[in-house]
């Protein structure tokens, strides 16, 4: 027994839900292309050796209660980035790209700049990746199995 007053509040909420739905979807599926999320914009050229000339690139990274909040990156061989960090949590924390060995606190590690964060602080971490493909891990030393991630080199 529904009468037009229920049936015109029902068609309202459906379509409500509808164009919601398109908006949320549009919105995840768009990219950015550029700092903070993960996306490596495309390389400059190809020299006539075949070797990639990717420029310098930058991505933001915050820094929250035991987690990255962006925690996967792509990049070319031998390409130069600069993570600009900022801790939104209360806890202490850094990060640093392993060397490539698989291990942490070696000579060839890489670490943030300051190498501790107070909540609320902002550095950076300056970092050029190998000339080979692969994978690099990068941790917070302060949360070292909670907060992880990788840098994919393709």
């Amino acid at each position: 027994m529904f009468n037009s007053e229920h049936r015109g509040l029902n068609l309202f909420f459906l379509s409500a839900s509808l164009i919601l739905s398109i908006a949320l979807l549009a919105a995840a599926c768009s990219s950015g292309g550029g700092d903070g999320d993960g996306e490596t914009p495309a390389a400059d050229e190809t020299s006539a050796d075949g070797t990639d000339n990717a420029g310098p690139v930058s991505f933001d990274i915050s820094l929250g209660d035991n987690f990255f909040e962006a925690n996967e990156f792509t990049l070319s061989p031998g390409q130069e980035v600069t993570f600009n960090i900022t801790n939104n949590g209360s806890a202490v924390h850094n990060m640093r790209v392993d060397g490539g060995d698989g291990e942490y606190d070696t000579d060839d590690d890489t670490v943030s700049d300051p190498d501790v964060f107070q909540a609320g602080d902002t550095g950076t971490l300056v970092w050029t990746a190998p000339g080979e493909t692969g994978a690099i891990i990068f941790r917070c030393d302060f949360h070292p199995t909670e907060m992880t991630g990788a840098i994919s080199l393709e």
